[in-house]
């Protein structure tokens, strides 16, 4: 089962499960896990579970992500899944998911958020996201993605997984809800990109090359502009771009970083050395050369 066929294996389902396994020092029988998970209540003096599914697919997207290990009628946590809290378990999966070859059927979740930020690229901005029909958004990302099919049989990507993608997008910070339009949600890289800069072992309050800079993301954040999805993604649709110029959805996130203090970008410099921002012409910041990131950042 993959992670978007199951639908209703939501990340704080998944988390909860990984949670009562870890609570049981890493193993818990399938049917007690279940319980925990899926008590049901009492109606007329009747007892009414839920229906199995749920639990099913919750432990489908636990598998695939491969936290939870199936043993017979044993559930056991992987050694490396985090127990703590559920911001290194979103890292974790987000890690997982980074490190899939693009023949696996998971890796459609970053693929497909490649394709928007190449997209976005092309057409210097993201308004389309949230305009777009969901039809056409699943047909043309389809078209878009490296050849394969889900478990199912079904379309890696369609419009009955759209839901479930957003889902997994906003838990690993990258996608913003927006409750008061018509378009929900929206592409933001913001939230990673900070969580990121605080696991890098880059140096603080020191200029950093804006090309070095980037380039020690590439392998960390592989959808955004540089990395090996947003490349493939770009020669999939035939599309040439110029490296010295940044996705909106890239650039958003470094300004949305300089404007909170967590980086600072470089504005005064060498022009030949300019990385170009796209998106927000109104941002007085539209060109950078280098980058510093302020102790703060944990």
């Amino acid at each position: 089962m993959s992670i978007l066929s199951s639908t209703q294996g939501t990340p704080e389902r998944v988390w909860s499960l990984v949670s009562i396994i870890a609570a049981n020092d890493g193993t818990i029988a399938r049917a007690e896990a279940s319980d925990w998970l899926n008590p049901g209540f009492s109606r007329d003096l009747q007892k009414v579970v839920e229906k199995p599914e749920a639990f099913g697919q919750t432990l489908g997207a636990a598998t695939a992500l491969g936290a939870v290990q199936v043993d017979g009628k044993l559930l056991q946590l992987h050694p490396s899944c985090p127990r703590g809290d559920i911001a290194s378990f979103a890292d974790w999966c987000h890690d997982q998911l980074c490190a899939l070859a693009s023949e696996e059927k998971d890796a459609v979740i970053l693929e497909t958020y490649a394709w928007v930020c190449a997209r976005s690229l092309a057409l210097r901005e993201t308004r389309w996201f949230g305009v777009m029909p969901a039809a056409e958004f699943a047909d043309s990302a389809d078209r878009a993605l490296p050849d394969g099919s889900d478990d199912d049989g079904e379309r890696r990507i369609n419009t009955s997984k759209l839901a479930s993608w957003r889902r997994w997008l906003r838990f690993f910070g990258l996608m913003e809800e927006l409750p008061l339009t018509a378009a929900k949600s929206h592409p933001s890289a913001t939230l990673r990109f900070e969580r990121e800069i605080a696991r890098s072992a880059l140096p603080r309050d020191t200029a950093i090359p804006a090309d070095e800079f980037l380039a020690a993301f590439r392998s960390a954040m592989p959808y955004l502009d540089g990395g090996r999805m947003f490349s493939e993604s770009l020669r999939k649709q035939g599309m040439a771009v110029d490296p010295k110029i940044l996705s909106p959805v890239l650039s958003s996130a470094l300004r949305d970083l300089h404007d909170a203090g967590t980086i600072e970008l470089a504005i005064l410099g060498d022009l030949s050395s300019y990385i170009v921002m796209t998106g927000d012409s109104n941002h007085r910041v539209g060109q950078f050369h280098a980058v510093a990131i302020r102790g703060a950042v944990q």
